[in-house]
């Protein structure tokens, strides 16, 4: 196999719908319930599929900035994230010819390390460009900010 050969990883997921705007949803060996607030239908026993997305972004930014961290050589103490994003209703609802998705993205990370302005340069520039999920909202025209910041190590270590 080539380095220029597509190298394709299979994604799973299974949906069952439990009413009241509920389902539940299976992944390999994990499960979770899916709801909405109680004004719109729903139980409010859990996030709306749209806060998963966004916890779903956190998550996987968190994981490429360990995983491009570690091919760098740079000492990690701590990595907080944070979303917040709006959407535009009046698409799901079908009361106006808008998208359903998020009108705007806006993600903090924040990053305690001792790496130098150079490292955490290259991190950020790998990091963006290698996050399946930062990409996927990108790719959908979102208009995304992203606020990388950096705190000194607690432990002094680098």
């Amino acid at each position: 196999m080539t380095a220029d050969a597509p190298q394709l990883k299979s994604v799973r997921a299974r949906g069952s719908w439990r009413g009241h705007m509920t389902t539940d949803v299976s992944i390999r060996d994990f499960s979770f319930h899916i709801d909405e607030p109680e004004p719109v239908g729903g139980t409010n026993s859990a996030p709306t599929p749209m806060e998963f997305i966004a916890g779903a972004l956190n998550g996987c930014i968190t994981v490429v900035v360990e995983t491009v961290a570690a091919e760098l050589d740079i000492h990690l103490d701590g990595i907080e994230t944070a979303s917040h994003a709006h959407m535009d209703v009046r698409g799901f609802r079908g009361t106006a010819d808008v998208s359903p998705h998020y009108t705007d993205y806006a993600l903090s990370i924040e990053i305690r390390t001792d790496a130098t302005a150079e490292q955490r340069g290259e991190l950020v520039r790998q990091s963006e460009k290698r996050c399946p999920a930062i990409n996927l909202v990108r790719d959908a025209g979102v208009p995304l900010t992203i606020d990388w910041r950096y705190e000194p190590s607690t432990n002094g270590a680098s």
